[in-house]
C-alpha cells in the first residue's frame, strides 16, 4: 500500500472491485429480464414499488460498510491492528442489528408502504408479492456488504470479486428456475435474491474462519458495541446513508410523479432504466471501492504524494468510465430497452426516458468519485455534505418544481441537472482539499 506504484496499485485494487461491483448490480437486472419476459411490464412497475425500502436498506448496509472498511484500512496503515478488529466487530453487530429492526418493520408496516408509494390497482398486487420476500434479506445484505467491504479494505480486492461472482450467479440460476420452471413470478425473483445474499454472507464467513491471520481474527469482545468505535463508523459513512436514503426518498417522490403525470408503462420505464442506471454506476463506484484503501492507508501513513496522485487518478477513471456509459445510453438506448421486454409500447418510452435521464452522466464518475475521497481520508461532515447536495438540496427541489411545469418530461430533466450542479459542488470542495494536501505534503500548517 505504501510503496507500489499509485497507478499500479489503483489498478490492481479498482479492476476486481469495478467487476464485483458490476456482477453486484446484476442482482436487480436479472431480476428485471426475467420478470420483464417472465410476467410482463405490471411485474417491472411493481418491483419498481419496492425501489424505495431496498434503497433504505441499502443506505444502512453501505454506511456501515464504507465507514467500517475506511476505519479498517486507516488503522492497519496506522499500525494499530486492535482498532482494526474493533472496527470490524462493531460493524457485524451494526449489520444484523439494524438489519432485522429494518426486516420486521418493513413487515408490520408494508401496507403503509405501498400506500405511500401511491401503486394503482393492478401494480399493487406484484409489489406487495415481492417486498413481502425482499425484506427479509436485509439482515444478510448488511452482513454481506460489511465483510465483503472489510474484505477490500484488507487489499483483498480479487476475494471480494469472487464473492460477488458467486452470488450473482446463485442468483441468475434461481430467477430463471423461481419464475419460468416453478412459475412463482415476482415473489420467485425476490426469493432468488434473498437465497444469493444468503450465499454470499455463508461465503465470506467460511473464508474469515480459515484465514488465520490473513484476515482480521476477532473475538466476543470485539463485537460488543463500543460508542466510540460505532460514531467512527456511522461518522464516515453516513454521507453515503444520506445518498442512498435520500435516494429512497427520491425514487418514493418519483413513483409517485409518474402516476400522477404518466401510466404504469412509465413506472415500468422507470423501474427498468433505474436499473440500467446503476449497473453503470456500479464501475464507478468500484473505483470509490479500489481507491479507499490505498488513500486512507498513505493519508494515515502521512504519505501525501502519493495520497494526491492516488485522487486524481481515481478522478481520472471514474470521469472515463461515467463518459463511457453516456455513449452507449445515447447511441444504443432502444437495443438496451428490449432486452427487457418485447413490448413496443413500453420500449418506446424506456428509450426516451433512458436517453433524457442518462444527459448528465458524463459528470457522474467525477462527483462519485469526489465523494469517495472524502470518506477514505474519514472526513465525514464534507462527504455528507456532498451526498446531500445531490439527493436533497437539488433533485428534490427540482423535482416538486419541474414535473408541474413540463409533466413526464420534467420528472426526467431533473436527473441530469442535479448531476451537473452537484459536480460543480464537487469540483470546488475537491480543490479546496487538494490545496491543503499540498500544503501539508511541503510541510507547512494547514
Amino acid at each position: 500500500m505504501g510503496s507500489e506504484p499509485v497507478g499500479r496499485l489503483l489498478m490492481r485494487l479498482s479492476l476486481p472491485a469495478m467487476v464485483g461491483m458490476f456482477v453486484q448490480a446484476t442482482y436487480n437486472m436479472v431480476d428485471a429480464l426475467f420478470i420483464g419476459w417472465g410476467v410482463g411490464p405490471l411485474g417491472l412497475a411493481g418491483t419498481a414499488m419496492a425501489f424505495p425500502v431496498q434503497f433504505l436498506a441499502m443506505a444502512f448496509a453501505t454506511m456501515g460498510g464504507v465507514g467500517g472498511s475506511s476505519l479498517v484500512s486507516r488503522s492497519i496503515g496506522a499500525g494499530d491492528r486492535e482498532t482494526a478488529c474493533y472496527a470490524f466487530g462493531n460493524l457485524m453487530w451494526f449489520a444484523w442489528t439494524f438489519g432485522l429492526i429494518m426486516a420486521v418493520g418493513c413487515h408490520l408496516a408494508l401496507g403503509q408502504i405501498l400506500g405511500l408509494m401511491g401503486a394503482s390497482e393492478d401494480v399493487l398486487p406484484h409489489g406487495r408479492a415481492y417486498l413481502e420476500v425482499i425484506i427479509w434479506g436485509f439482515p444478510l445484505i448488511m452482513a454481506g456488504i460489511g465483510m465483503n467491504s472489510t474484505v477490500r479494505a484488507q487489499g483483498r480486492a480479487k476475494l471480494a470479486m469472487a464473492t460477488m461472482l458467486v452470488s450473482a450467479g446463485t442468483n441468475v440460476v434461481l430467477d430463471y428456475v423461481f419464475i419460468f420452471p416453478l412459475g412463482m413470478g415476482v415473489r420467485g425473483a425476490a426469493l432468488a435474491t434473498v437465497i444469493s445474499q444468503g450465499v454470499m454472507v455463508v461465503w465470506l464467513m467460511v473464508h474469515f474462519a480459515l484465514s488465520g491471520g490473513r484476515m482480521l481474527s476477532i473475538g466476543v469482545r470485539h463485537l460488543v458495541p463500543r460508542w466510540g468505535v460505532l460514531r467512527q463508523i456511522l461518522g464516515v459513512g453516513s454521507s453515503e446513508f444520506v445518498r442512498l436514503g435520500a435516494s429512497a426518498v427520491v425514487v418514493a417522490l418519483v413513483v409517485r410523479s409518474l402516476q400522477r403525470y404518466g401510466s404504469s408503462d412509465a413506472v415500468a420505464a422507470f423501474g427498468v432504466v433505474n436499473r440500467v442506471v446503476a449497473l453503470a454506476f456500479m464501475p464507478i463506484i468500484g473505483v470509490g471501492q479500489g481507491l479507499q484503501p490505498i488513500l486512507g492507508y498513505n493519508y494515515g501513513a502521512g504519505k501525501m504524494d502519493r495520497a494526491i496522485r492516488a485522487i486524481k487518478l481515481s478522478l481520472l477513471m471514474a470521469s472515463g468510465l461515467s463518459t463511457l456509459a453516456f455513449v452507449l445510453m445515447m447511441i444504443f438506448p432502444r437495443e438496451i430497452f428490449s432486452l427487457f421486454t418485447p413490448e413496443e409500447a413500453l420500449i418506446g418510452v424506456g428509450e426516451r426516458t433512458l436517453r433524457t435521464m442518462g444527459l448528465g452522466f458524463p459528470v457522474v464518475g467525477f462527483q462519485v468519485a469526489g465523494t469517495g475521497v472524502f470518506q477514505a481520508m474519514g472526513k465525514g461532515l464534507k462527504s455528507f455534505v456532498l451526498s446531500l447536495s445531490r439527493q436533497v438540496l437539488l433533485f428534490i427541489p427540482l423535482l416538486l418544481v419541474l414535473p408541474p411545469a413540463m409533466g413526464l418530461k420534467g420528472v426526467w430533466l431533473v436527473y441530469p441537472l442535479s448531476d451537473l450542479i452537484s459536480a460543480i459542488i464537487t469540483g470546488v470542495m475537491l480543490a479546496l482539499q487538494l490545496r491543503a494536501l499540498g500544503r501539508i505534503e511541503d510541510g507547512k500548517v494547514m
